[in-house]
């Protein structure tokens, strides 16, 4: 291998070490500070600060190097050993110290490591460059190699590293990639010719100079800036999990590399134009942006092939772009120094870099603090194009005397056409139009329509609701494409299960709690729900998310206007390690597991965390999203990890997509039966638990799962989420996991979640539970056993959906042999609320004739219900239920001939309307 071969498969090594690196010290950041945009903003402006400190003192101490491959070398060890101390050294910063002065702290211990790596290039071009003739050709090589082996570094920690050896070992390997870069380079120093010494300094040229200086900060601070607005765009198509990231990253890093190494090739045979590529590069952030929705569809995209032609269609051609303009720049910047008779290539580069690295790290905080609160992504992009028009202006002026010249050349005047057509023609619209249409598609399949949309430093919100009646049945916030969270009854069943289960079983009344994830504000609202409650901290990341409330909720009914809640903007992690308060309970809506970033709030540590922070018999309950294809997640880890912590950890049905895990700090029993029903005698919280399914005490056994001893068989081999390995949270093959991406095609899987659900084993499991023989009123458990099958019709109508055509059996078993009335309504299609829209709507209708009539049914008043269903029909509703509703309500009521001259005109258009007459013919000979 040829010397310059050599050099360039080092530094490709040293760009792979450089990204390992930074995804395990954000990893770490996130466990010590947590995932906000602000700590982000802060840690990527001190990684960025160190790369151009390190830049900088380069070109200060450029006569001191000596040979520069030994330099380099030098570079790379510090780079091995300041990282892997730092990895090992974050965790262990005192939780009770400042936050601000162990942030401080912790970013300045970043910049060691971090300085040695920014002073790599400009050493790297000075020892493989001859002057100004080779100088823009070295430069593009080696940023090329560089940044596509940060490419490889990407992907291979998220792909392998992280999952097989834990964040530690990626340390590890990242820094034995540096130590074999260091052994290439010193191999080389004693075969590489020195650099010549440089000549004496001249200070002519300069505007030309700062102007070349200014236009590499603006392009490097437009690109993160760009990056920042780019990855918020795609983020509402993508599911945002570390994979999707790490391959839109991949992406950005690629364009810049062969950029780099296009322009290398391109200086070798005397082009490359900086001002041109400049304007280029706007135009094409702004046809991207609008050719976007003709190149790519589709939203929630998992698969790695769409997400890298997303992020191609929308970043390719501007990333590539940019190194090209880097390189450019880096050969206009030298044949300035040398036409002053100074030919030290070590300067140029440094001043080149330091500029672009100091450009970038203002630009992602300006694109999350200002550009996307203040003006959001359409109009972020159309002011990135006039950044590189500004940026192309600067690159021509540079050129000194000749720049009138250069104005008239056919690439600047082609560039200058295309820039400024962009601009005038610019889609403003297109967001609101189209893209944000397409994000809210797969929500509005029911009616729901977006009413409020917001463009924070860390997340886009659609927040949409449902209408009936003129009145909101539902709301729905979708936070960067996907549904996180909202009010339809049954997230109002998992959500409020989260505060009323503990509640009922807690020894004493809760008087304080915790809510970790403030959502919506449903968990926080059903803790508010609790007469004894004394107070309760809310802990949010988002304060975007936040003000959503002011419009889900009337002043009156907002949770955060009760007096007893204390709303905190900050990480829940870090909240806990700080905290030295504590709850009676903790609990909260958490998001989605594969979000980057969520998966900290998962883990062994965290829920030893919680333990640490509950009072004596204190209760904790925590959300087990199951069932879900995809993202896939094995939350089988999550529960092993919540198990590890909580010796008697319970999984519970909230619904049979929403498990929910509790788990307890000693807690004591059981609690007096009179003690549990309480809560039913309470009219407002009565309500509330019937609005939700809850109708009586006997309910809440009959959603048991399972104990410790049978958590513990059915995660079987599963390793704990850990903060070291937080890609056990990826599904394995051949390991069934209650939530898979190939659920429901893997049988194993299937046979695991049935086992889970099956009311039949979890009656039995119940009746025996140590658990709940511990905590549950003696008389209860007895009573509850007969709930199981009740349950088996709420996991059924839960999944499908009300079908009282094809659920007729469950209908007929609820409505004549118990005293429910929600489940049956649940069954009929409807809820409670849309019952009280259409009770105290003053419009008179087939919708609300229809909504009376199955008030009427569940209420038992069947004469009554078949008088509502037939004026529903009267005034032309639609529905192949009302006629067959209208007979059965006859048939319950004892009138079978007025039933059967009705069902004479009926027919059956479905299989489900066939299953009700066939059944209905068996039942009541009509």
């Amino acid at each position: 291998m040829t010397p310059t071969r050599a050099i360039s498969a080092a530094f490709f090594v040293s760009g792979a070490a450089g990204l390992i690196f930074e995804v395990v010290w954000f990893h770490r950041f996130g466990l010590v500070f947590g995932e906000s945009v602000d700590v982000t903003s802060i840690v990527l402006a001190s990684f960025m600060g160190g790369l151009a400190l390190g830049t900088a003192l380069v070109g200060w101490q450029r006569r001191r190097l000596g040979n520069l491959l030994r330099a380099y070398a030098a570079l790379e060890v510090v780079v091995a050993a300041a990282g892997l101390a730092l990895t090992y050294a974050l965790p262990h910063l005192p939780p009770q110290t400042g936050h601000l002065t162990r942030l401080v702290a912790s970013s300045a211990a970043l910049m060691i490591p971090t300085t040695a790596m920014g002073a790599t290039l400009p050493v790297l071009v000075g020892s493989g460059s001859a002057g100004a003739g080779t100088f823009g050709s070295v430069l593009g090589r080696l940023y090329g190699w560089n940044t596509l082996g940060a490419v490889c570094g990407a992907m291979a920690a998220e792909l392998v590293l992280v999952e097989r050896v834990g964040v530690v070992g990626s340390a590890y390997v990242a820094a034995l990639l540096n130590l074999c870069a260091a052994a290439i380079a010193l191999r080389l120093s004693d075969r590489v010719s020195p650099v010549p010494p440089p000549a004496a300094e001249a200070r002519s040229d300069a505007p030309p100079r700062a102007a070349l200086l200014a236009c590499s900060a603006l392009a490097g601070g437009t690109l993160l800036a760009l990056e920042v607005v780019w990855f918020r765009f795609l983020s509402m198509y993508v599911l945002t999990t570390t994979l999707t990231m790490s391959v839109m990253l991949a992406v950005v890093l690629a364009g810049i590399g062969l950029g780099g190494l296009a322009a290398s090739r391109w200086i070798q045979r005397g082009g490359a134009t900086s001002a041109p590529i400049a304007l280029l590069a706007g135009c094409s952030t702004i046809l991207s942006y609008l050719t976007f929705q003709w190149l790519t569809h589709g939203t929630q995209i998992a698969e790695w092939y769409r997400v890298a032609w997303l992020a191609c269609a929308l970043t390719l051609p501007t990333s590539f772009l940019s190194g090209v303009l880097f390189t450019a720049l880096g050969q206009a910047l030298r044949e300035s120094w040398a036409r002053t008779g100074d030919r030290h290539d070590v300067r140029a580069a440094s001043q080149l870099t330091l500029a672009n690295t100091i450009g970038a790290m203002c630009g992602a905080p300006a694109a999350a603090f200002v550009l996307l609160p203040m003006l959001g992504m359409e109009r972020a992009l159309f002011a990135a194009g006039v950044l590189y028009a500004i940026a192309g202006s600067l690159a021509l002026r540079a050129n000194g005397s000749r720049t009138a010249a250069a104005a008239r050349s056919p690439a600047f005047v082609l560039g200058a056409t295309a820039l400024l057509l962009s601009l005038g023609a610019f889609p403003f619209g297109l967001m609101a139009g189209k893209y944000f249409a397409r994000v809210a598609q797969p929500y509005s399949g029911d009616g729901s329509v977006v009413i409020a949309t917001r463009e924070g430093p860390s997340e886009t919100i659609l927040l949409m609701q449902q209408l009936w009646l003129g009145q909101p049945v539902y709301s729905r916030l979708v936070t960067n494409g996907f549904s996180m969270t909202g009010t339809a009854v049954p997230a109002l069943r998992y959500m409020r299960y989260f505060a009323y289960w503990p509640a009922l079983l807690h020894q004493a009344p809760l008087r304080r709690a915790l809510v970790i994830c403030y959502g919506a504000g449903v968990t926080a609202g059903a803790v508010l729900d609790l007469p004894a409650l004394e107070r309760v901290d809310i802990v949010e990341l988002s304060r975007d998310i936040v003000s959503m409330s002011d419009i889900i909720y009337s002043p009156r009914s907002h949770p955060l206007h009760d007096p007893r809640a204390r709303l905190h903007i900050d990480d829940g992690r870090v909240f806990l390690q700080t905290s030295l308060d504590r709850y009676d309970l903790i609990t909260g809506e958490p998001p989605p597991p594969r979000t980057p970033g969520a998966a900290n709030i998962y883990s062994r540590e965290y829920f030893q965390l919680i333990y640490d922070r509950l009072a004596e018999g204190g209760i904790t309950t925590y959300w087990v999203p199951v069932a879900r294809p995809d993202p896939g997640t094995d939350v089988n880890t999550i529960v092993r990890a919540f198990c590890d912590v909580f010796d008697d950890c319970s999984l519970w049905n909230a619904t049979p997509f929403d498990f929910m895990l509790a788990g307890t700090r000693h807690a004591t029993g059981p609690v007096s039966a009179a003690s549990f029903a309480e809560a039913w005698s309470a009219p407002a919280r009565a309500s509330r638990l019937r609005e939700i399914g809850l109708e009586e005490p006997e309910q809440i056994g009959a959603t048991f799962i399972g104990d410790a001893r049978f958590l513990r068989q059915l995660t079987g081999d599963a390793p704990p989420l850990t903060d070291d390995f937080p890609q056990r949270l990826r599904p394995v093959s051949g390991r069934p996991s209650l939530s898979d991406p190939h659920y429901p095609a893997d049988p194993a899987v299937v046979e695991m979640y049935r086992r889970a659900l099956d009311p039949v084993r979890a009656r039995d499991a119940f009746a025996s539970s140590d658990f709940v023989k511990r905590l549950w009123p003696p008389g209860l458990i007895a009573a509850s056993l007969r709930r199981f099958d009740e349950q088996r019709i709420i996991n059924r109508v839960l999944w499908e959906g009300g079908k009282p055509l094809a659920q007729i059996e469950d209908l007929h078993a609820l409505l004549v042999g118990t005293s429910l009335r929600t489940l049956p309504l649940w069954l009929l299609g409807s809820d409670d609320v849309k019952e009280r829209i259409a009770e105290t709507s003053t419009e008179r209708s087939s919708s609300t004739d229809y909504a009376s009539a199955l008030r009427a049914l569940v209420a038992r008043d069947y004469l009554r219900a078949a008088a509502y269903f037939g004026e529903a029909e009267r005034r032309g509703l639609q529905s192949e239920t009302v006629r067959p509703l209208q007979v059965y309500s006859l048939c319950l009521a004892g009138d079978l001939d007025t039933a059967r001259l009705l069902a004479r005109g009926a027919v059956a258009r479905s299989d489900a309307a066939q299953h009700f007459w066939d059944w209905l013919r068996r039942v009541y000979g009509v």
